[in-house]
């Protein structure tokens, strides 16, 4: 843990400090005392030689990189670096329909055109299954393909054949850029039944938040380059995109989160693994199971069907589930709560009370079929805009991303002509408090 011994030798030494950040260690309760900004002896991301250079090799070793760099601004800020590092204006770059928001800041910055991959829809999970290999290779052979952007595995654990789909762009000079957001714990659960990580399957870039899934601060991410000659032309525009400010205290976490997890991941999955089983079996037995469609998936991803009076009954025990859904709750298992098992036995203790919750109506909502892509999300982003109500938007041109958070995926991009039944479909979403009632067009 170099990087955080640097920052306590310095924090020693800095006594009376006339630099940023403002708060200048005097408020501890606060912020601690380890918040440095780039002084002497701790390296600059930009253009790392020293202790930053050593943390970030350390981790890309770790899993196997040629290259890793530290982000502090999240997976979206490596996502839109990565878009725009290996695609112009007018490339086509192959996208999931379901893709994370990030993906469209990244071809709004690049210019480049989307070609969305039609999926299979789940109306149970009303969720977008993983794409299928048949259907990009199709694409690829219909039109001419920079790059691709995949998500393995998605918001819901739902992952699909990334080595399969790696292997299929890789022959045809396609460069795979991956959002691996949700991920970054894969490498060390091949053995408990995780699916497989990007890393290891050799695609070009893979983007992972470990905030999201190993002992990380929020906001901390990296990005794997597995094909070294990208590392330059990434570096450079990750230059762009980065903060100049970039927060110690998140880049001392990554350093951490990669050597913990390399020496206690494999045992804390393991772990996690026996106890998950618990809550599955558990939740079967008493009905409560929140049946999956057949494709791989990650099961630190906890699905639990929503009751009446069940957020409530949650809060009371100091439950907070990572979403809320309509039909759905979502829990997020992570090495930590193998570490410290109370949040899994108090979850395991009230499945019964859950069980005797009123139920609540099922409503499936089935999406419309792509909207048509009529200019590059770059194009609609530069003309002037109209905020319009949603039945106002038929036959008009999207100008914003339309993608609610959580899970943060696409329902409507910049560039994509609006139909009937993309209005209609928008109206149901309103209904259900999802969206607002109003979209910016051109």
């Amino acid at each position: 843990m170099e990087l955080r011994e640097h920052m306590e030798q310095l924090s020693r030494k800095d006594r009376f400090p006339f630099h940023m950040p403002g708060h200048k260690g005097r408020f501890p309760s606060l912020f601690g005392k380890f918040d440095p900004t780039e002084l002497p002896g701790l390296d600059n991301l930009h253009c790392s030689r020293d202790v930053l250079r050593r943390a970030q090799n350390l981790v890309a070793d770790i899993y196997g990189a040629a290259k890793t760099y530290f982000l502090v601004n999240g997976s979206s800020v490596g996502i839109m670096a990565a878009i725009s590092a290996l695609a112009r204006p007018g490339d086509c770059v192959l996208v999931q329909r379901n893709c994370h928001k990030s993906v469209l800041a990244g071809l709004i910055h690049s210019g480049a055109m989307p070609v969305w991959i039609e999926q299979p829809f789940c109306p149970r999970l009303r969720h977008w299954l993983p794409p299928a290999p048949a259907e990009v290779s199709k694409l690829i052979a219909a039109k001419s393909i920079k790059a691709a952007v995949f998500t393995n595995p998605d918001y819901f654990g739902l992952a699909p054949d990334i080595a399969g789909l790696a292997d299929i762009c890789q022959r045809e000079k396609i460069a795979v850029i991956v959002d691996e957001a949700h991920g970054a714990h894969l490498a060390w659960g091949q053995d408990c039944g995780l699916p497989k990580s990007a890393v290891t399957a050799g695609c070009s870039v893979v983007v992972q938040s470990p905030h999201k899934t190993l002992p990380a601060l929020t906001q901390a991410a990296w990005m794997h380059i597995n094909d070294a000659a990208l590392a330059e032309g990434l570096q450079e525009t990750l230059n762009i995109f980065h903060t100049t400010s970039p927060s110690y205290l998140l880049l001392s976490s990554l350093e951490f989160a990669g050597t913990w997890a390399n020496a206690h991941g494999t045992a804390m999955l393991r772990r996690l693994n026996m106890l998950a089983k618990a809550l599955y079996l558990r939740s079967r037995q008493l009905d409560l199971d929140f049946r999956q469609p057949a494709y791989n998936r990650d099961w630190t991803k906890f699905l639990l069907p929503n009751r009446r009076g069940l957020v409530k009954l949650l809060y009371s025990q100091g439950i907070y589930p990572e979403l809320v859904q309509g039909d759905k709750v979502l829990f997020m298992l992570t090495m930590a709560d193998a570490l410290e098992t109370k949040g899994i036995a108090a979850l395991y203790r009230i499945l019964p009370l859950i069980a005797s919750l009123p139920g609540r109506p099922v409503v499936e909502i089935a999406p419309p079929p792509l909207p048509r892509q009529e200019i590059t999300p770059r194009e609609a982003w530069l003309r002037p805009g109209e905020i319009v109500p949603l039945h106002k938007a038929l036959g008009r041109i999207a100008r914003q991303v339309l993608a609610p958070y959580p899970p943060g995926t696409m329902v409507i991009g910049p560039g994509q002509r609006l139909e009937q039944e993309h209005v209609q479909y928008l109206q149901k979403l309103h209904a259900k408090k999802v969206i607002p009632q109003w979209l910016e067009v051109i």
